[in-house]
């Protein structure tokens, strides 16, 4: 416990002294650090490529997963569903890579370039299942309505629950209308599967259209985003090149408020939320059981942003910064810390992460700390080094 506490103090203390580092040079803050020659517009347009192509090779297996949909609600086999859900796994899989690349369009509103486009694709972890139940019983799923219903009833992440949860149970209170007035029960299961699909079909075809946006606001040939991140300067969206490197950085922490945080700490018990670890209904992906295959992506969306969107790292990414700044060593630890971590995950021999968190409680620890670690690197050194921003939304945590 007091090497622990020697820990958080040092890194708090070390948080703290960037931070005033920060807010006492408003020059430094707008200008980045010295690269010598490196081309930092270089570096730029190859995030907002990596981006770009991400993003083509999402709509593609949106597109797939829209067309099993259909077939999956218009034949109403189980073939057919087993199809929808393979197609889901797919699109899954590049969605959890784009996850990383939450900068620009699928930003925030007010941030730089923020349109909220990620949120209606992927809301997770905003998913309510018994609205997606009352809306089942209320066929919204037919109705103008759903363009514009909560994000936690559209989307991927509900689709999962409409393609892969089988019971003709709900979630919701036995006050709920759905219950009190008999509503969900007089459906029967037949009924309830059906409209599953009818559901599962409709968000599919919305979430083509919420791709197909946020495409084409990266298309070179259309929104162009991938000039806007890369031509920062006076008068642009981005005013600064330093400021485009912040946005892109603050992407990059999502391996620490999702991933460490919320997707491996909360479901294992080592952050606040799970009374009583471990919490296997906290997982990601509770009705696909994806958990890990989410993970995975996730990281490797993150290798793609550290040393380069092309095949086994190539091409430019933040190491190729790091060594133009004089820090080679820093860009070494991260990557050799990302491998780590790949490997605890590897490690993991469970079939679902709901089982490595009921049998493999030391594998699942000994992948958080490996994240951990990942972590600490850029809360410190990584923001330090390169002068970069802590985004506010990690602030307040220690490690």
């Amino acid at each position: 416990m007091r090497a622990r506490s020697i820990f958080a103090i040092g890194l708090t203390t070390a948080l703290v002294v960037a931070a005033c580092k920060r807010a006492g040079d408003e020059g430094t803050s707008t200008s980045g650090v010295d690269a010598g020659g490196f081309d930092k517009s270089a570096l730029l347009r190859a995030f907002g490529q990596c981006a770009f192509e991400t993003y083509r090779d999402f709509n593609a297996a949106v597109l797939e997963l829209d067309a099993s949909a259909k077939r999956a609600d218009t034949e109403g086999t189980p073939a057919a569903r087993d199809a929808a859900r393979e197609s889901w796994k797919k699109a899954m899989d590049v969605w959890q890579r784009a996850e990383l690349f939450q900068f620009g369009p699928a930003a925030t509103t007010g941030t730089p370039g923020g349109r909220d486009l990620r949120d209606p694709i992927y809301a997770w972890p905003l998913v309510n299942r018994c609205v997606i139940e009352q809306q089942i019983v209320d066929k919204t799923y037919e109705k103008p309505e759903l363009a514009s219903a909560l994000v936690n009833t559209r989307g991927l992440s509900a689709a999962e629950y409409l393609l892969f949860y089988d019971g003709a149970d709900n979630a919701c209170t036995p006050a709920a209308t759905i219950n009190a007035t008999g509503t969900w029960a007089a459906l029967g299961g037949p009924e309830i599967a059906k409209r599953k699909l009818a559901y599962a079909r409709a968000l599919t075809a919305d979430t083509v259209q919420r791709a197909q946006e946020l495409l084409n606001a990266w298309d070179p040939a259309q929104g162009n985003f991938v000039a806007t991140i890369s031509t920062a300067g006076p008068g642009q969206v981005f005013t600064s090149q330093q400021m485009a490197f912040n946005a892109v950085s603050n992407a990059f922490f999502y391996v620490d408020d999702f991933v460490k945080n919320m997707k491996l700490g909360k479901p294992s018990g080592f952050n606040p939320g799970c009374a009583a670890p471990p919490c296997v209904g906290d997982v990601e992906s509770p009705w696909a059981h994806r958990s890990k295959e989410h993970l995975k992506n996730n990281l490797a969306g993150f290798d793609k942003l550290l040393r380069g969107c092309g095949a086994d790292g190539q091409g430019l990414g933040w190491d190729d910064l790091l060594v133009a700044v004089g820090d080679e060593p820093l860009a070494k630890k991260l990557s050799d810390a990302l491998a780590v971590t790949r490997a605890a995950l590897d490690a993991l021999k469970q079939p679902t992460l709901e089982d490595d968190l009921v049998k493999d409680p030391a594998g699942v620890k000994a992948l958080y700390d490996s994240l951990r670690t990942i972590v600490v690197l850029l809360k410190t050194e990584f923001i330090s080094v390169l002068d970069l921003e802590l985004p506010k939304r990690v602030e307040g945590d220690n490690d």
